[in-house]
C-alpha cells in the first residue's frame, strides 16, 4: 500500500511539471509527449528491480522522435525539470536504462545536467 501512494504521488509530480512546462519553440517534442513516453519507467527509477512493460518502448520512441538538437534539449530539460520533481528518484538507475533497453540517451540525467550543451 505504501509504494502505491509512493508511487502515485511521484507520478503526479512528473506529470504535473510536465504538463506545466512550456514547450521550447523550435523542438517538435512536448513535455506531455516526454512523460508520456516515460511514465513507465518510473517505477524502476524508484525501485529497481525489472525494467517495467513499456518502458524500453518509451524510451526508444523518444529517442526517435528526437530527430534535432533542439528535440534533444527539450527532451532533456523536460526529463530533468520532472525527475527533480520526484522524491526518492534515483539517477543512477534512470540512467541505467537506457542500457537495458538496448539503446543510448545523447546525455547522463544528474541534478546538475546542463542540457544546453546537449547536441
Amino acid at each position: 500500500m505504501a509504494w502505491s501512494k509512493v508511487f502515485k504521488v511521484a507520478f503526479g509530480a512528473l506529470l504535473v511539471s510536465m504538463l506545466v512546462a512550456a514547450p521550447y519553440v523550435n523542438a517538435t517534442i512536448s513535455c506531455e509527449q516526454v512523460t508520456n513516453w516515460l511514465t513507465p519507467c518510473i517505477t524502476y527509477g524508484l525501485f529497481g528491480g525489472t525494467v517495467p512493460p513499456g518502458c524500453c518502448e518509451g524510451i526508444k520512441t523518444l529517442n526517435a522522435a528526437s530527430n534535432t538538437t533542439e528535440d534533444r534539449r527539450a527532451q532533456c530539460n523536460c526529463v530533468k525539470e520532472g525527475a527533480a520533481k520526484i522524491p526518492g528518484l534515483n539517477y543512477d538507475r534512470v540512467n541505467e536504462l537506457p542500457g537495458k533497453c538496448g539503446t543510448t540517451c545523447p546525455y547522463k540525467l544528474s541534478y546538475d545536467l546542463d542540457c544546453s550543451k546537449v547536441n
